[in-house]
């Protein structure tokens, strides 16, 4: 993994590996960030070309600046990189603390097919593909969803595009949560509705488990680890499952939906119970497949394309010895053997 400072801006520039036809990652702004604590984002990336069989790269852009300095920081990366970013070589989108408006100057030059930033009832189209991989992946572990228990933990745009997906295959959504705290059914045989929960999300974002509460009082954020369900999906953050969350799951599969969900700990303490785990880089397969797709491809398609991914890995990987996490990054690491002479330090774990 190289970092490279900027120049022209306080930040940096994370490559993670040598030699990739294109680099991919998000361009985050904070006046403390640091590239120690972005390697698992931009790892993540990579893991998911990998486990596609395609021969690109994470990558990381950090803006070591305050907000209100942040369009000038932008302009200052847009011209030190613009080579890069001309080229194709690489791609990026916003992160902490930017959004579309604020990174145009550098997404101007995106060559990429964004097909995946089309809205799809308030949340984009990559939020749908993480819900129609999580899904697929959850479907794989259980034999099905139809009348499953789920709990979704970092409930936000993917969240919402889970509770889609899993309730459309027949599954009951029965606990989620955010930073603010969680929310859910208080009956056994009641459900969360799909439809109130995207609403709720979209009129109040993290704090919309208050009003999915009675008396606006949600539970706090751990008890969404409560092992009354078939399948916990996590993806607040990195590491958002701990060592005491995976002790808290108890025997309950795990489905991790965004960038190193699942931390090392908690990964072993689910393997020593022998509870399966699937890695958030086999979850996101749907954007990438996108990224550099032909014009023609539809959202149908690529939804097509997405669940047929996911299961092709879950199928070869579900019965494996170490679980199906382990699984998945032996099968990344044997392709980025292919054209890598060493294999990147560190797997996609918080």
């Amino acid at each position: 993994m190289e970092t490279r400072q900027l120049e022209s801006t306080p930040g940096f520039v994370i490559y993670d590996l040598p030699d990739a036809q294109h680099y991919v990652g998000e361009t985050r702004l904070g006046s403390r960030l640091i590239p120690g604590n972005a390697t698992m984002l931009v790892r993540h990336v990579t893991y998911v070309f990998a486990m596609l069989e395609q021969r690109r790269s994470g990558a990381g852009v950090g803006l070591k600046s305050d907000p209100s300095e942040a369009a000038a920081a932008v302009d200052a990366l847009a011209g030190e990189l613009a080579d890069d970013f001309r080229s194709g070589r690489l791609s990026t989108s916003p992160g902490l603390r930017l959004n579309t408006e604020l990174l145009a100057p550098v997404l101007a030059h995106d060559q990429r097919n964004l097909i995946g930033n089309d809205d799809r009832d308030g949340i984009s189209l990559n939020d749908e593909l993480i819900g129609v991989g999580a899904a697929a992946a959850a479907a794989s572990l259980l034999g099905g969803l139809d009348g499953k228990r789920v709990a979704i933990e970092g409930f936000g745009p993917a969240g919402v595009g889970i509770a889609r997906e899993a309730a459309a295959a027949g599954a009951k959504i029965v606990r989620i949560a955010t930073a603010q705290g969680c929310a859910g059914t208080q009956t056994d045989g009641d459900r969360l509705d799909p439809t109130a929960l995207a609403e709720a999300w979209l009129a109040d974002g993290e704090r919309c488990v208050a009003s999915l509460s009675p008396n606006g009082e949600p539970a706090k954020p751990w008890t969404v680890w409560k092992d009354d369900v078939d399948v916990l999906f996590c993806g607040s953050k990195p590491g958002a499952m701990s060592g005491e969350g995976a002790s808290m799951a108890g025997a309950t599969p795990v489905v991790a939906f965004s960038a190193a969900a699942v931390s090392s700990k908690a990964l072993a303490v689910l393997r020593a119970a022998g509870v399966p785990v699937v890695a958030d880089f086999v979850v996101a397969a749907g954007p990438a497949l996108g990224w550099w797709a032909d014009a023609a491809l539809t959202h149908s398609g690529l939804r097509s394309a997405t669940a047929d991914a996911v299961n092709a890995v879950m199928s070869e990987t579900l019965g494996h010895d170490d679980g199906p996490f382990m699984a998945a990054c032996y099968r990344a690491e044997a392709f980025l053997r292919t054209w890598q002479d060493e294999l990147p330090f560190g797997r996609p774990l918080g």
